[in-house]
């Protein structure tokens, strides 16, 4: 028997305007795995059709891992298999937000997995996260390292099954990283054309848009993937993106605001949100403002992110070129300078 989902719902009109209750259940173990409020007017139905159907499968998409490692633990078995690893693994990192202490724990299932099967794509995914998203955000202490072992496990997963829209994702992240943003933008279209509402995609051209110096598109692809997916384990690195796309357009209001909501969510591991703020605090003659935040930023866990200028600088050239638009580069300056001018070590 395959697996079985029931959506429900109910509807409440009132004058012009209509609410629209609806919630996911696990039919066969009655788990209520989503449900949400969306109010609209009358004339606006279809829309909030799209955006129900949008959301509903994001839901699914964060909350099957767990469904489906819990259905194979109600099998009997003399070991897991790989793709029960695996599948726990997923569910674990996404569960944590794919960084810190939390999901740290779960990427050792996704090595087991693939001492079971090193073929397994779900486990070469997942386990790429655990190497190119410290690089990502300026936390890796083996930038070339990591990258060069992030690609190798994207790679091979995307040559095993290139209809896996995580094969797509994970290279397309890693090639970003790299600061290779239109052939990660290439990728993460490839997964939307494979699933047009998996968020983790439009994120990824969120970014890709950034580092093609696009600010505008940036901040409008950041806007859907928030409204696809407003509780996401991510969404504090959205919103850091958010604020930097902002901080490109010297749009430093809007900025301040989204990086304090990164920071707010997640402050041990949204190295740009705070940079974004101590400089526009330092760009804009907010002296003391710009010193309590750098020294906020100085007291997080060594892990929490660049300190120097000098380690700053060296994050830039990973994710710049000699042919990186000038838009990009000039942000990356313009940030440095603030954090120079806010008083940040040189190194």
């Amino acid at each position: 028997m395959g697996v079985r989902y029931l959506l429900e719902g109910s509807v409440q009109p009132s004058g012009g305007q209509v609410r629209v209750n609806a919630q996911l259940v696990d039919a066969d173990g009655g788990a209520h795995l989503w449900a949400e409020q969306f109010d609209t007017a009358r004339a606006d139905l279809l829309q909030m059709q799209d955006e129900i159907v949008e959301h509903l499968a994001r839901a699914l998409e964060l909350q099957l891992p767990e469904i489906e490692a819990a259905r194979l633990k109600r099998t009997p078995a003399a070991n897991p298999n790989a793709q029960d690893l695996a599948l726990q693994c997923h569910a674990a990192i996404q569960r944590a937000g794919y960084i810190g202490k939390e999901a740290d724990a779960g990427f050792p299932l996704c090595e087991q997995a693939l001492a079971i099967d090193p073929n397994n794509a779900l486990a070469l995914c997942a386990l790429s996260v655990k190497f190119y998203l410290p690089v990502a955000l300026g936390l890796s202490t083996d930038p070339k390292g990591d990258l060069k072992r992030a690609d190798e496990l994207a790679s091979k997963a995307l040559a095993l099954d290139p209809n896996f829209i995580h094969s797509h994702l994970n290279k397309a992240n890693v090639l970003g990283t790299q600061g290779h943003p239109e052939e990660a933008l290439a990728e993460y279209e490839r997964a939307l054309a494979l699933d047009p509402a998996f968020a983790d995609a439009d994120a990824g051209v969120s970014f890709s848009y950034q580092e093609l110096g696009q600010f505008e598109k940036s901040v409008d692809y950041f806007n859907k993937t928030i409204r696809l997916s407003p509780h996401d384990p991510y969404l504090s690195g959205w919103y850091a993106g958010k604020a930097n796309s902002y901080f490109g357009l010297k749009q430093y209001d809007q900025a301040i605001e989204w990086a304090r909501r990164a920071i707010t969510i997640s402050p041990n591991s949204t190295p740009t949100a705070h940079a974004d703020l101590i400089a526009i605090f330092a760009l804009t003659g907010h002296e003391v403002e710009a010193q309590e935040a750098l020294q906020r930023y100085l007291a997080l866990p060594p892990a929490g992110g660049p300190r120097t200028i000098a380690v700053w600088k060296a994050y830039k050239s990973q994710l710049t070129n000699p042919h990186s638009d000038p838009r990009y580069l000039e942000l990356w300056d313009r940030l440095v300078e603030g954090l120079r001018k806010a008083g940040m070590p040189e190194g």
